[in-house]
């Protein structure tokens, strides 16, 4: 609860400067003033209450770190992320390569993990502590600006993922956001889907094809002089079906602010 308070402090305090910030005289410059936001490196860091991933919740309040680079419709990087509370060992890292043109994108992931015993490994067996994932996806608002809907689909096609007899399970996750703009609010709704063998089901608690993530979230991004941007987010999320290990369906709450340089 602690850090829940301090988080939610801090997005007040770092959302009133940014504020501050907007509103100063356009003769004031910030030092290091980025003028490309499009291509090179980018580092983007966010706090959240709750670590959440399609349709599960994968640890308590987290810091995620992020570091990319971009050169035109190219996209490489890492992505992490550490569990704020000492008693929640959670770790992740991640390295991902995505490349988008005219709508179309394409995708692969490496995601690691902590183990089921607070253990992270990133050296160890890859059938063990990682996942391997390839995505397609398209985004209808590159060709229609009013129809600001996006589908993507992405398989595990190597890692941990597997069958009681040890094949690859190839879960595959699938997923449409509809994601308007209300004023000055980014607005998503979310559904997605799975479908899993029941050997290896992950995202939901029973094999198949099953729906497990409807998400509404909203977010304000707050620019810095075109130096950075701090985006204020909270998200609703339903889990029909229930993760694995889960009894039945689940729903969460999450907020958090990010800042991207």
């Amino acid at each position: 609860m602690k850090i829940t308070k301090i988080i939610f402090a801090a997005v007040l305090a770092m959302c009133a400067f940014a504020a501050q910030a907007q509103d100063k005289d356009d003769d004031f410059d910030f030092p290091f003033e980025n003028e490309d936001n499009d291509n090179g490196f980018h580092f983007t860091t966010d706090f959240v209450t709750k670590n959440t991933w399609r349709g599960m919740n994968v640890s308590d309040a987290a810091f995620q770190p992020e570091l990319s680079y971009s050169i035109g419709g190219l996209r490489i990087g890492s992505w992490g992320s550490t569990a704020l509370n000492s008693d929640d060992k959670y770790t992740e890292l991640d390295f991902f390569l995505e490349y988008a043109v005219g709508g179309v994108s394409m995708m692969v992931y490496d995601y690691c993990w902590t183990d089921d015993n607070g253990k992270f490994d990133y050296f160890g067996k890859y059938k063990d502590t990682h996942l391997l994932e390839v995505g397609l996806g398209y985004d209808f608002g590159e060709i229609c600006e009013n129809f600001p809907v996006s589908f993507n689909v992405n398989t595990i096609v190597a890692g941990a993922n597997r069958k009681a007899n040890d094949d690859q399970a190839f879960s595959t996750y699938m997923e449409i956001v509809y994601a308007p703009s209300l004023k000055n609010l980014d607005l998503s709704f979310t559904v997605g889907a799975a479908s899993e063998d029941e050997d290896a089901a992950m995202y939901s608690r029973k094999g198949g094809f099953n729906i497990v993530n409807i998400d509404f979230g909203l977010s304000h991004d707050f620019n810095i002089k075109d130096i950075a941007t701090i985006t204020a987010k909270a998200d609703v999320i339903f889990n029909p079906t229930g993760s694995a290990g889960a009894e039945k369906g689940e729903a969460f709450i999450t907020a958090g602010f990010g800042i991207t340089f």
